[in-house]
């Protein structure tokens, strides 16, 4: 009995050994691994000015329901622009897409840095470059993901969204970190050169990725109309399309959190800039953690389950992180949090991705961006919430009822039951095209 267990244990962690070595495979691609690097640069940007903005609008503002409102334009042009830019990069060449998108982001982030700077920075600013960010990252990303999958085959799309999902895990960590550092030390002018800095680093990074000279995937012309074959496609699949409803729950009723962080560090726990870093840093590492554990999970039916209970950790995790008040409790509930959105982030683009043919990724990733767009009108109502109730109760309460509209879309599609996945399904015919 003694004996048994060491050498359980032996076991599992020579798996676990040979699961990493596997996971990182896909680097030994030279394409991947630059399209990896400029992934990474692309997510610590992001990440910074998601601290670095809610803050300098707490500031100029003072208001919860402003601050609420940078997250809202922030996501507000991804339910139009994901889908059609998912169809695009299933028709043009997905690295100038996302070379675009970046040298985008460079000139308007830049913009604001000077403008703080010069002492002319102003809400209506931080407005304009939210509503800019979430257009570029509906144009990239759709691309950015169809693009992995291209590069590593479906046989290794789980290794290649971890090592995404690493990207940006531990980009959670370090980038409010240094947000907020940037922030105490610099102000927000200081922050947000940073964060221009961030982004040149992503953008020459991205210039290391060649154009595509894979197979190239033709299309019929008419963009509504692809567009309806690809919902048909996602709707005759149960798994993908359970996966789509909870992103969508996700971005409504969860994700908005993240808006107010810097409410809770200096309204509710009291901790100041260095705080509001130190509590998404914590999230991050909950997160990149998470992705050690997903990492063996290599059958659909593991896969879909653990989707399905990192949604709901998450939820549960932020419902009690909003009733906190004890800094500690916060950062620990925060790190729980980031457990279960490793797993619905990371197994939420596996799933889709492994069931979807080549020829569809581009729309498939374009719808997720839509459900991932969403996320305004939840924004929208937490910020109405705030101003009624208070930021702990709003944010309990949408969360709250996030885990349970997520329960009822898991056991609907069946993410739970037994062999109701399997990562080697064929992925369903599309419907016939009208006319």
């Amino acid at each position: 009995m003694t004996l048994a267990r060491p050498a359980r244990a032996a076991r599992f962690a020579g798996a676990f050994s040979a699961s990493l070595g596997d996971v990182a495979r896909p680097l030994k691609d030279q394409q991947f691994r630059w399209l990896w690097l400029a992934t990474f640069a692309w997510n610590f940007a992001r990440w910074m000015e998601m601290t670095a903005t809610g803050w300098v609008a707490l500031e100029l503002t003072g208001s919860a329901w402003l601050v609420a409102l940078v997250g809202v334009c922030r996501n507000a042009f991804l339910p139009v622009a994901g889908p059609i830019t998912g169809v695009l990069s299933d028709r043009f060449d997905r690295v100038r897409l996302m070379k675009a998108a970046q040298w985008g982001n460079v000139l308007v982030i830049g913009a604001v840095a000077a403008a703080l700077a010069t002492g002319h920075g102003a809400y209506w600013q931080l407005i304009v470059a939210s509503l800019w960010l979430g257009a570029s990252w509906g144009i990239d990303w759709p691309s950015r993901r169809a693009l992995m999958a291209d590069m590593v085959g479906p046989e290794r799309v789980l290794q290649a969204v971890v090592l995404d999902n690493v990207t940006q895990n531990l980009s959670r960590i370090v980038g409010p970190l240094i947000a907020g550092y940037l922030l105490a030390g610099y102000g927000g002018a200081g922050a947000f050169a940073g964060l221009t800095a961030a982004f040149l680093l992503a953008s020459f990074t991205l210039l290391a990725v060649a154009s595509q000279t894979r197979t190239r995937v033709q299309v019929a012309s008419n963009v509504l109309r692809d567009l309806g074959s690809g919902l048909r496609y996602a709707r005759a699949d149960s798994v993908v399309w359970a996966v789509l409803v909870i992103t969508v729950l996700m971005n409504m009723l969860l994700f908005p959190f993240m808006t107010l962080t810097s409410v809770f560090a200096e309204d509710v726990l009291h901790v100041g800039p260095v705080g509001l870093g130190q509590l998404g840093a914590l999230n991050g590492v909950g997160a990149a953690l998470g992705l050690f554990i997903l990492s063996p999970m290599r059958t659909g039916r593991m896969q879909a389950r653990a989707f399905a209970a990192g949604s709901l950790l998450g939820c549960l995790g932020v419902t009690l992180f909003a009733l906190s008040h004890s800094f500690p409790l916060s950062l620990a509930l925060l790190f729980a949090a980031g457990l279960g959105t490793s797993a619905f982030g990371t197994m939420q683009s596996t799933l889709i991705l492994s069931r979807t043919e080549a020829s569809m990724r581009g729309r498939a990733m374009g719808l997720l961006a839509f459900a991932i767009g969403t996320a305004p009108v939840g924004s929208l109502a937490l910020g109405l919430l705030v101003e009624q109730f208070g930021p702990q109760i709003a944010l309990a309460l949408t969360c709250g009822l996030c885990a349970i509209l997520t329960a009822w879309a898991a056991i609907n599609g069946r993410l739970f039951s037994v062999g109701a996945v399997s990562a080697t399904a064929p992925p369903p015919t599309p419907a016939p095209r009208p006319g």
